[in-house]
């Protein structure tokens, strides 16, 4: 049996799918990003990227089988489109970033798992590093295109502000019955 960690980082999708990725999520219109607290506000002082939804069931059934093969901690999750509600294309341009939050809250119980998978080569940006907090340590996403991280929604997170060219990540967050 593998060992359960704070974090699970794995090779998910070769360079010509995340074009793909970013291609499909582009063919959507681009949304502000947004901040879950008292209701869904613009909160430019915390958040600042675009987003694009993905609906695409290819795309989808991925991301959900990379949950469903890589939920070290047993997490009890809901079964196929429930499970998976949103899934999201973040394009992080100069200047963009997201302060430390979670993904767990009392707006999103229901939320287990949170993944992030690198589409961009990180050769065509600078900064944006994602950095995950497990108590006093601070963990490094990795920013290898097409690999994948994945965490449980209450961890501590942030997206550093992007310092030159265009980052795009996948983000996506697995659903459940809530933490009692």
């Amino acid at each position: 049996m593998e060992p359960v960690t704070t974090f699970r980082e794995f090779g998910l999708w070769g360079e010509l799918y995340c074009e793909y990725v970013i291609e499909t999520a582009m063919r959507n219109s681009a949304h502000e990003a947004e901040v879950v607290a008292e209701g869904i506000q613009s909160k430019p002082d915390i958040r600042s990227t675009e987003r694009y939804r993905i609906d695409d069931k290819e795309i989808l059934r991925q991301v959900l089988e990379a949950f469903d093969a890589n939920n070290v901690w047993n997490f009890s999750t809901h079964w196929g489109e429930e499970s998976l509600p949103l899934v999201e294309v973040l394009h992080y341009r100069t200047g963009d970033f997201y302060k430390p939050h979670t993904d767990w809250s009392p707006y999103h119980s229901q939320r287990k798992l949170s993944m992030s998978i690198q589409l961009s080569d990180s050769q065509q940006y600078d900064g944006g590093e994602v950095l995950l907090y497990d108590g006093p340590s601070t963990w490094t996403m990795t920013q290898k295109q097409g690999h994948a991280t994945l965490w449980p929604a209450w961890t501590l997170h942030e997206v550093k502000p992007l310092i030159d060219g265009d980052r795009w990540a996948l983000v996506a967050w697995q659903r459940g019955p809530d933490f009692c």
